[in-house]
């Protein structure tokens, strides 16, 4: 009995040690715009399952060599500021938004950063679109196997998206993002 208890305990401890320490709501977060806004953003939120402190880092982006991000975790930080630290607590939420800065630019891109305590890895990628009907449907195409449905604003399913309206995506995993589309 008394090394099954032990055996059960040294079990038991090997799980706590690998047991994620945090999540991040959404890992895949759309951002769209017009390129001559100056900022639009959206966010997600990291979840602390322990106390301990986190290492963040972008490890990689594609866009525009005009535009400009930045990222709030939970402060923000400015413009060209490429990693950091945060000392989370358990049971608390951690707001984690991203900003574009097109620069009146159009095009589309995206940046992802890193969160790890060592142990733990969440990768948050911000995806970006900043412009026209074509570069919007070039992302949806992109990526039509995370999308479900695609509505207009009168609820009405649409396979066709047209300048100067709104819309609301709907992903597989059941959130949901309104865009924009302009008509540059």
């Amino acid at each position: 009995m008394k090394i099954l208890l032990t055996s059960l305990t040294l079990i038991l401890l090997s799980f706590n040690n690998w047991a994620q320490s945090f999540t991040v709501q959404s890992n895949s977060i759309m951002l769209n715009g017009s390129p001559n806004v100056q900022d639009f953003n959206d966010n997600t939120y990291l979840d602390a399952l322990s106390t301990e402190t986190l290492t963040w880092s972008i490890v990689a982006d594609s866009m525009p060599s005009s535009w400009e991000y930045s990222n709030c975790f939970p402060n923000c930080y400015p413009i060209g500021t490429t990693n950091g630290t945060l000392s989370i607590t358990n049971g608390q939420s951690y707001y984690l938004n991203g900003h574009i800065y097109p620069n009146n630019t159009p095009g589309e891109g995206f940046w992802t950063m890193e969160i790890t305590n060592g142990t733990t890895t969440e990768l948050v990628t911000w995806y970006v679109v900043a412009g026209s009907v074509g570069i919007l449907d070039d992302w949806i195409y992109n990526n039509q196997s995370e999308i479900s449905t695609i509505y207009n604003m009168e609820g009405k399913i649409v396979n066709e998206l047209k300048p100067n309206q709104i819309f609301i995506i709907v992903f597989k995993d059941k959130t949901s993002k309104k865009v924009f589309v302009n008509d540059l």
